[in-house]
């Protein structure tokens, strides 16, 4: 668990947030390097912008915060989320029903600013950011407190025709890895990635899953013969039996349908909320031991 000993590291990085330098350590780079020296790994939980609404979303990041998670991974909703599963879907849409949209995003990160300086991964589809205006997106999230960013629907061909958008911005640009790539597109995606490498465990979307296919675990050893930056594993983690099988062929395990369906299928959030906080807390102590 990232202590108050860490903030005074992280707020050395945020008076030069606004300069990308040559060789200069990202919050979140920073995070894996203390988890390193540490021996742990890392927890980066996923939640929804304005689910279940907007005051409830600020009130989950800090429970999520407070029991452990290194790294908040906020996604902003969309109406036709491609990488996303049935429980994400769900949340995306009572959120948009809530009306939220990329400012209210921007805003609420700069609440939880207020009282947090955690690292915020945003993850949001690429054309909220291009009809947002990719300049004004990423300098209006850096301004914010945003610290990464992930666009799953920006393959590797397409990530190139905007390349210079991403490395002039301080944000830590974060790909994804797939099962199905070749192990030259991945030495392609390592190369390019900042942070910490989004490793996808299936062949498919978002989701609880129930075991950890094997070619997981061969697919995570290719990654570390051949990158040295963190690795984070996600899509369908729900269970500690699942973290102690991977945690140590990975950095860091991304959860966050299996947070969600928690909050929906709760009578209500404090409920829900409170359901959470023990599902997180336990996980984290797998995560640090």
């Amino acid at each position: 668990m990232v202590k108050d000993m860490f903030n005074q590291v992280i707020n050395k990085t945020n008076s030069n947030k606004s300069n990308k330098n040559i060789g200069s350590k990202s919050k979140i780079e920073k995070i894996f390097e203390y988890l390193e020296n540490k021996n742990q790994k890392g927890f980066i939980p996923f939640v929804t912008c304005g689910y279940p609404n907007i005051n409830d979303y600020i009130k989950l990041v800090s429970v999520l915060e407070k029991n452990g998670a290194d790294i908040i991974e906020i996604g902003i909703p969309f109406s036709d989320p491609l990488a996303d599963g049935p429980v994400i879907q769900s949340t995306s849409k009572i959120a948009l029903d809530n009306g939220i949209n990329t400012d209210i995003v921007f805003n609420s990160i700069k609440e939880i600013r207020e009282k947090s300086s955690i690292p915020i991964v945003l993850l949001t589809y690429f054309n909220t950011v291009y009809r947002y205006g990719i300049d004004n997106f990423l300098n209006n999230a850096s301004s914010v407190g945003v610290d990464g960013l992930i666009i799953p629907d920006l393959p590797l061909e397409e990530f190139y025709n905007y390349k210079n958008y991403f490395e002039n911005s301080p944000l830590d640009n974060i790909l994804l890895a797939s099962l199905k790539s070749s192990q030259e597109r991945l030495k392609k995606i390592s190369s390019l990635t900042k942070g910490f490498l989004y490793c996808v465990s299936v062949k498919g979307v978002t989701g609880v899953r129930n075991n950890i296919d094997s070619e997981v675990i061969e697919f995570l050893k290719r990654l570390k013969k051949i990158t040295q930056i963190p690795l984070a594993l996600g899509f369908g983690i729900s269970t500690i039996e699942q973290i102690n099988e991977v945690k140590k062929h990975c950095d860091a395990i991304i959860m966050g349908s299996k947070i969600l369906s928690v909050l929906l299928n709760a009578n209500d959030f404090n409920e829900g909320l409170e359901s959470v906080s023990k599902l997180v807390y336990e996980v984290n102590l797998v995560l640090k031991s």
